[in-house]
């Protein structure tokens, strides 16, 4: 009997020590919109930048994670309520941002454009911003939508995501759209969109360039040191630049 005891005991422990060292499950928040960050391909499944380093993430911090589709202007309230865990979604950090979630260390750095006509390519960025006439489109809820608001006299169309911003843009629906550099780098470089191009260089403004982060909810405090750790970790073995490479012509971090 005292056997049986034994092993009942030693099997208890066993359980209990598997479940502290279970694999972690994190839920990502992502949108699936714009190329190259995240987008869909032919056969449904998620690709893009900040998929990729979303999977590495999880790989290095030995998590299994699971993707679920937030449209941008969703994702802090998703984090707050615990809906998603973590969020890959280029987020420049804001005072009032850093109230609701926490930030990873950085993953690559950013700059904002200004996007229109090809005839227009040569007008100062800051002009056009004085312009009570112009109208700009601008991604809700983005660091851009908020700096046009509190730096501009132009008429702003708020849009869900930056790839409806172009198309209005494309179909001239709006005379310029303001957006992350790189977002529009990759719109630009299409064949059908010749008659775009940047205006002038980007927006000289501290709310607007800068590093970018991984939104991760306050419900896990422990998981920003983990995060950290394993962005640090993809940095000194070569594998958060390899995926930089892959996606963009230059050194974006």
């Amino acid at each position: 009997m005292n056997y049986l005891k034994q092993m009942l005991c030693g099997l208890l422990i066993l359980a209990s020590s598997a479940e502290s060292y279970a694999q972690p499950h994190y839920k990502i928040g992502i949108s699936d919109s714009f190329q190259p960050f995240n987008y869909r391909d032919a056969g449904g499944e998620l690709k893009g930048f900040n998929v990729d380093i979303a999977r590495a993430l999880c790989k290095e911090m030995q998590a299994r994670c699971d993707f679920v589709v937030t449209p941008f202007p969703k994702v802090i309230p998703a984090l707050e309520e615990g809906l998603i865990d973590f969020a890959t979604s280029n987020f420049l950090i804001t005072p009032e941002r850093a109230k609701r979630i926490n930030f990873s260390a950085k993953y690559y750095r950013s700059t904002t454009s200004l996007i229109g006509s090809l005839d227009s390519s040569h007008q100062s960025p800051m002009a056009i911003l004085s312009d009570k006439n112009a109208v700009i489109a601008t991604q809700q809820s983005s660091a851009q939508a908020n700096y046009l608001k509190a730096n501009s006299q132009v008429q702003i169309k708020e849009i869900s995501s930056i790839g409806a911003g172009l198309e209005l843009l494309r179909q001239k629906k709006v005379d310029y759209l303001i957006a992350p550099t790189l977002f529009a780098l990759n719109f630009l470089q299409k064949s059908e969109n010749v008659n775009l191009d940047f205006i002038g260089n980007p927006i000289d403004h501290p709310d607007l360039s800068g590093s970018v982060h991984i939104g991760i909810s306050k419900h896990h405090p422990q998981l920003k040191e983990k995060m950290d750790h394993a962005l640090n970790a993809m940095l000194v073995n070569g594998q958060l630049r390899a995926i930089i490479n892959q996606y963009f012509p230059f050194d974006v971090y």
